[in-house]
């Protein structure tokens, strides 16, 4: 479930825009160019949980992403489920340390709403985009704050992702919200964002630890 919950973006957290008074963006695709803007890649940390039909909010669980474009990324998940995900372009590595056990799949998918913000391409192929009215959401913090907020509508929608949403507040993507195959909320709110931050080579790469189950598998999920 929780590979699934990711993409997420899986994501799809790394939003940047630069809004003058004078100079509003005044679509989805001006905020969206905007943030793209000088993005090579991007850490930050993660807060996830999911809302099902009655409002009831799961567990909350915290960890780092890194991103690199234009589709590489890291997500590692700390306590209370340690997980590590990591993609490289060609493969994704799927860790899971209690189960000592490493999935390996094929990256192949481009409908990750990750990629909408490190690819312009991917975004005009795989969603339709539209800027909802900026509205006042409580964070953690019970402090107001007033996000922008896009829409993403899959051109050829599957079971896995039904709706995306991507929150934006001065020049960071605070929050994603997706629709999951249940019809449940599922919500990366992010912190401590860093852009362009320097990663080692082989960042992305990932080396299989002696002694753990092996799986691979030559499908792989739409939502990453």
């Amino acid at each position: 479930m929780k590979i699934k919950i990711l993409t997420c973006f899986s994501l799809l957290l790394l939003s940047f825009i630069s809004i003058a008074d004078d100079q509003s963006p005044k679509t989805a695709q001006d905020i969206l160019d905007n943030v793209r803007k000088d993005l090579s890649s991007l850490s930050a940390e993660f807060v996830q949980y999911e809302i099902d039909a009655n409002e009831n909010i799961s567990e909350k669980i915290g960890g780092q992403v890194w991103l690199d474009t234009p589709n590489k990324f890291k997500w590692e998940y700390a306590e209370p489920a340690p997980q590590l995900i990591v993609a490289n372009g060609k493969e994704v590595w799927i860790f899971d340390e209690d189960l000592d056990q490493v999935t390996i799949k094929k990256q192949e998918s481009t409908k990750n709403p990750i990629y909408v913000l490190l690819n312009k391409q991917e975004t005009e192929e795989n969603f339709e985009l539209s800027l909802l009215a900026e509205i006042s959401m409580n964070d953690e913090k019970d402090e107001k704050s007033q996000y922008n907020w896009i829409e993403m509508n899959p051109k050829n929608p599957g079971d896995d992702v039904k709706k995306v949403w991507l929150g934006i507040e001065n020049d960071k993507l605070k929050v994603i919200k997706l629709k999951n195959q249940f019809d449940n909320m599922v919500v990366f709110e992010f912190d401590n964002i860093l852009r362009n931050p320097e990663l080692e080579l082989g960042f992305f790469n990932f080396e299989v630890p002696k002694g753990v189950d092996v799986i691979r598998e030559a499908g792989f999920s739409a939502e990453f």
